[in-house]
């Protein structure tokens, strides 16, 4: 329950978002800084003071990164984003890119590592190259199964958004 502080989230409820951190002990949602206080009850019980107010809260997990959130009374499912996860989605990594066997690169970067030689076969969803972008290592990988055909990157090549860099060949 503890968000370290500076981390930068977004929850999604139904259609609005919303940006929270936590900043030199304010909870910040949107831009507006609020004074708040929190304590953990039992697992999944909080109870939560914000401006002022006191807030009765439950969480409990409702998937993968979806809470299901209880507050004063009123529940709702939250879809909570880390800043990790937004730098993917903005970059397309989340999103299949790859198209008629083509996997390309989905924001510049520099190869790391070719995890396949040409010829072999792979399947849906095994891993091909590495790509490091924004200082974080991206592995992109087979949006199906079949043989490598060609390989257009090498380990240490810089690479432009969208660069083709394998190619495959249905099996």
């Amino acid at each position: 329950m503890d968000a370290p502080e500076g981390q930068v989230y977004r929850a999604l409820v139904d259609d609005r978002a919303f940006d929270i951190a936590i900043q030199d002990e304010q909870l910040i949602v949107d831009g507006e800084a609020k004074e708040y206080t929190f304590e953990v009850l039992r697992e999944g019980y909080v109870s939560m003071i914000v401006g002022g107010e006191s807030l009765p809260v439950s969480v409990e997990p409702a998937g993968e990164d979806t809470l299901r959130v209880t507050i004063d009374g009123q529940r709702t499912e939250v879809q909570v984003k880390d800043e990790r996860d937004l730098l993917v989605e903005e970059f397309g990594l989340g999103e299949d890119k790859a198209a008629g066997g083509e996997v390309r690169a989905p924001m510049p970067g520099l190869v790391l590592d070719v995890l396949v030689n040409e010829g072999d076969e792979v399947g849906a969803d095994e891993g091909l190259l590495v790509l490091e972008a924004m200082k974080m290592e991206n592995e992109l990988k087979a949006p199906s199964g079949g043989i490598v055909r060609a390989i257009h990157a090498a380990s240490g090549d810089a690479v432009d958004k969208e660069a083709l860099l394998i190619e495959i060949e249905a099996a």
